[in-house]
């Protein structure tokens, strides 16, 4: 027998479920904008460069099915479920989707889960898919930060980036779907059957599978909303029961009043960090401060004997195993790596999705300067901050340390540079796009709110 859920969850749900878009404030409605855009972005790029994301696109096309949602960049369409597997793959491959700026990675999900229900379900508003879409992400960056707060090590024994995508992928979905409160509780209870998101993958090292852990949840929330409106009842507490998602995944050891405290009033979306570079975002100061050490230190890579890298010790993942992030094997080991993500930028000056391309990542200057590196962890450093000091053939040091990133919301990227990254990452999509789809699709999105039918933002995508 079971029990309609009365705490946490039914909160969540009755959230999401009478949550409006006239409720939120213009800057919410901007951030969303930018992640749509964003996301759009790197699964184009993700469906030829990315680890997995041809291999699942194409798994998926060729499976078939009813023609209900767009495989974006490839034009074919397969039931929304399958869409969102192919899409979700694409969206995190290159490791350049949004992420928190404490934690979670709303880019793996904002654009997908909902806009592959959106499509099947046909006449979504843009208003409608922005609000689905902050539902989502809201619970889902409040979860990160509810996990934080409780000092739990969100970088144990999972990869919070998938599982806690779960949360914000089913009930983005479900509110595209207009579910009930009733429903969208079954919703997660059909979700806690599926999530997943074990660390272990990435143990030794990222193999490339590690690209596509986003397809799963954004799989397994269309799939949860669809089951969900179908009348298949799930109520369990999925997420404060005894059994339920915090404690199977984290012994139970959460705040939950990060969750619930000013759900609906405040904006957890406003956290949402954009890229600059096709890395973890744990890596990024590393970069920048590596692109001046070249570009304004004027430091010659040639004469760099010894590379000395500082991180907080919440980064050690990214610097260890240190032979496999000295010499990388795969585009996603690469983007985890902060020895090779700083070698790349004293190397080259610039890091750019051809660094994580086959001929990028045997880069012999590059894996000279990361073979020369060392680490260390200094827990006084900030979460987001790094230390990159160069010794010199002249026995010379010179150093940056960068304290908060390019990317980060109190550093954004601009209007312009996020559509310059847009339009980079679409000229590697699997089929090409003209300047003017492109500058279409862009205008679409611009005017969001305005649509009546997202659906016009992939159809864009098919005119060239």
């Amino acid at each position: 027998m079971t029990t309609k859920s009365h705490g946490l969850t039914r909160t969540v749900c009755e959230y999401v479920a009478t949550s409006r878009y006239t409720d939120l404030p213009s800057d919410v409605v901007e951030v969303a904008k930018r992640l749509t855009l964003d996301s759009l972005g790197t699964t184009l790029a993700g469906g030829t460069l990315g680890d997995g994301g041809p291999e699942t696109a194409a798994v998926v096309i060729s499976a078939g099915g009813r023609p209900e949602s767009t495989v974006l960049g490839y034009g074919e369409k397969v039931s929304a479920v399958m869409a969102g597997l192919a899409n979700g793959a694409m969206v995190h491959s290159l490791n350049y989707d949004a992420i928190g700026a404490e934690g979670g990675h709303p880019g793996a999900f904002a654009l997908t889960a909902p806009l592959a229900v959106a499509e099947r379900r046909g006449g979504v508003s843009g208003k409608e898919f922005i609000n689905a879409l902050v539902a989502g992400v809201e619970v889902e960056m409040r979860s990160v930060l509810a996990l934080l707060r409780a000092g739990v090590n969100t970088k144990g024994r999972f990869l919070e980036g998938q599982l806690l995508s779960y949360l914000g992928a089913t009930l983005s979905a479900g509110r595209v779907l207009e579910l009930s409160v009733d429903e969208l509780d079954s919703a997660l209870g059909l979700m806690l059957m599926q999530a997943s998101g074990s660390r272990q993958v990435v143990v030794y090292g990222d193999p490339p599978a590690k690209g596509i852990y986003a397809a799963f949840p954004n799989q397994g929330g269309v799939l949860a909303a669809l089951l969900a409106r179908e009348g298949l009842g799930a109520h369990c507490d999925a997420l404060e029961g005894q059994a339920g998602f915090f404690a199977m995944f984290y012994d139970g050891v959460y705040d939950a009043s990060v969750i619930t405290e000013g759900l609906g009033t405040t904006y957890y979306t406003l956290d949402s960090s954009f890229k600059p570079w096709p890395t973890s975002g744990l890596i990024h100061a590393f970069i920048e401060a590596g692109l001046q050490l070249r570009n304004d230190d004027g430091v010659d890579p040639e004469d760099v004997v010894e590379l000395r890298l500082t991180g907080h010790p919440s980064s050690r993942n990214w610097f260890e195993p240190v032979e496999e992030r000295q010499q990388p094997g795969s585009a996603a080991s690469a983007a985890n790596s902060v020895y090779f993500g700083a070698a790349k930028a004293l190397a080259n000056g610039a890091v750019t999705l051809a660094d994580f391309t086959p001929e990028g990542l045997g880069q012999p200057e590059a894996l000279r300067l990361a073979a020369r590196g060392s680490h260390e962890l200094d827990p006084s450093l900030s979460p987001h901050a790094g230390i990159v000091e160069v010794v010199l053939r002249s026995g010379a040091t010179v150093t940056r340390h960068i304290d908060v990133p390019l990317g980060h919301p109190a550093r954004p990227l601009s209007r312009e540079q996020l559509i310059d990254k847009f339009m980079d990452c679409a000229s590697h999509a699997p089929l090409p796009l003209s300047q003017a789809a492109l500058e279409s699709v862009v205008d679409l999105i611009d005017r969001l709110e305005d649509l009546d039918d997202v659906a016009a933002i992939p159809e864009a995508l098919s005119r060239r």
